[in-house]
This record gives C-alpha cells, structure tokens and sequence, in this order.
C-alpha cells in the first residue's frame, strides 16, 4: 500500500529516481524499494507504515528531499549487482579445463537434487505406493559425501592458502 501512495505522488512531483525505483520493484518486489521507503519515512519522521496518514503536501516534500538519497542507494544497488556478476564470470571465464570450476556447480546440483529425492521423493513414493523403496545410499554415507563435498568446496582454498604461507615462511 505504502509504495502505490508514494509511486502516485513521486509522479506527481516529479522525482524520476524514487518513481522509477517503485515503477520497478512495486508490491514486497525487494529490498531497494524497502529502503528507499526507509528514507522516506526518516525525512517524515515518522514510521513507515504511518506514510499514508501523512498530508501528500509533507509527504512530496519528503520525496523531494529523499530522491538524491534514493539515487545514491540505486547507484550503490547497481554497483552491488556489477561487482556480483564480475566474481561469477570471473568463476567461469578462469580459463583452463572445464572441470576445474564445474565441478563445483556440478556438486551442488548434485547434492540439491540427492536431498530432495531422499527427503521428499522417497517418502512421497513409499507413501503412494504403499511398498518401501529401497535406497540406493544409505542416509550416513550421503552425509558423510555432503560432508567431505562442502569440505573440500569451502576448506579447499583455506588449506592452499596455509600451505602456500608455510612455504612462504620457509623461505
């Protein structure tokens, strides 16, 4: 409710950032519209959610003042996602064989797609069919393979990097 009061009167006053901030991420579509809702409230002094109870007159000066604020938050929004879409390509683009970075997304695809089959496919099936399935790995040994995965994905460069400053400390 509160982004449709304030995407009517930042047309109406003309405050291009914060409109096109609300035009884009209208009904609970994020979190820069949230904020930008925020500073808006902080310039009223009020809540968020007392907005509306507002005189438009105080609330379009309160746009007003908000929309640098606004432009300033969009600009850090945009940043956020360019330097986030950077550390992906640069993930893909390392140059070299193939599974020297597939495998990564491989294991996680993998593991999503195991956790599912044993935490809903098996038990929706055995229900249905009213005969249990056998499983093909039992739950210890996946876990103890999700284990050694999440290891060697999250604790692979931390060991690289201690063995590398051992090295380093030995010259």
């Amino acid at each position: 409710m509160i982004p449709a009061i304030l995407l009517d009167l930042a047309g109406s006053v003309a405050v291009p950032v914060i409109k096109s901030i609300f035009a884009d991420k209208f009904g609970d579509g994020g979190k820069l519209a949230g904020e930008v809702v925020d500073v808006v409230a902080g310039k009223l002094g009020v809540p968020a959610a007392k907005i509306q109870d507002q005189p438009p007159e105080k609330v379009q000066e309160a746009l007003v003042a908000a929309d640098p604020i606004a432009a300033d938050l969009l600009a850090q929004y945009v940043e956020s996602q360019r330097l986030m879409n950077e550390t992906i390509a640069g993930e893909r683009d390392k140059g070299g064989p193939t599974w020297t970075w597939a495998w990564r997304p491989f294991g996680m695809w993998l593991f999503l797609a195991l956790t599912a089959h044993y935490g809903v496919v098996v038990p929706l099936l055995n229900a249905l069919l009213t005969s249990p399935l056998v499983l093909v790995l039992d739950i210890p040994t996946f876990v103890t393979l999700f284990i050694t995965y999440t290891g060697l994905y999250m604790g692979g460069h931390t060991a690289k990097a201690a063995v590398d400053g051992w090295r380093a400390s030995r010259k």
